[in-house]
C-alpha cells in the first residue's frame, strides 16, 4: 500500500538531496498553530472564532474542500481554575487513498521539514493490522500526517498540529530528536 509506490522514494531522495545541498531549509520553525487557531487560546477563544461552531468543531476550506478540524485542550498548570489551553489540532482529511496520502505527503514537505518518516516495519504492521495507527512528522513534531484503521476497517487521513510539548512527546517516542 504505502511502502510499494515508486514516487515516495523519488520524492524523498529530492528532499534528501535538498536538505544537503540547501542548508537554509534545515532550520525549523516554531508553528504557532493552524491559520486563526493558535496554541494557547481557550475554548472561549475558539468558539468565537468564525470558523468555528464550538470550541471542539471548526470547518475551513482546505484542498478544494470543507474540512472539520478538532481543537484538543489540556490544563498547562497544575492550577484547575486556569482553563484549558488548545494544544493541538487535528484536520480531518478523509478516507485514506494513496492519490491523497502522496498529495498531502508532497504538500506537507513543500513547507515544512521533514522529521520523521515511516519505517517498513511500521507500514507491515499496519497492512497486516498490528497497529492502527501510522504517523509521518515534519518541523520537528509539530506537524504530522496520520493514517488510521478506525472500527470496521475504515482507513482516514488526517494532518495534524501540535504544540512545542506535544511534538517534543511525538519524538521521544519515535526515538527521534528535534533537529537545530
Amino acid at each position: 500500500m504505502l511502502a510499494t509506490h515508486p514516487s515516495r522514494h523519488f520524492i524523498t531522495r529530492w528532499i534528501l538531496i535538498g536538505l544537503v545541498f540547501l542548508p537554509s531549509f534545515a532550520y525549523s520553525e516554531v508553528i504557532q498553530g493552524f491559520r486563526d487557531l493558535k496554541f494557547g487560546m481557550t475554548e472561549h477563544e475558539v468558539q468565537a472564532l468564525e470558523h468555528c461552531t464550538t470550541s471542539s468543531e471548526c470547518l475551513y476550506e482546505l484542498a478544494g474542500k470543507n474540512r472539520y478540524l478538532h481543537p484538543v485542550y489540556s490544563l498547562q498548570t497544575t492550577n484547575t481554575h486556569t482553563p484549558q489551553k488548545l494544544t493541538k489540532i487535528s484536520i480531518d482529511m478523509g478516507r485514506f487513498t494513496n492519490e491523497l496520502y502522496e498529495e498531502l505527503q508532497v504538500r506537507l514537505q513543500d513547507q515544512y521539514q521533514v522529521t520523521y518518516d515511516l519505517q517498513n516495519s511500521e507500514i507491515e504492521a499496519f497492512q497486516n493490522e498490528q497497529s492502527s495507527k501510522l504517523t509521518s512528522a515534519f518541523e520537528n513534531g509539530q506537524v504530522l500526517l496520520q493514517v488510521s484503521r478506525r472500527k470496521y476497517g475504515v482507513v482516514l487521513l488526517s494532518v495534524i498540529y501540535q504544540n512545542a510539548d506535544l511534538a517534543g512527546k511525538f519524538l521521544k517516542t519515535h526515538h527521534t530528536s528535534p533537529k537545530p
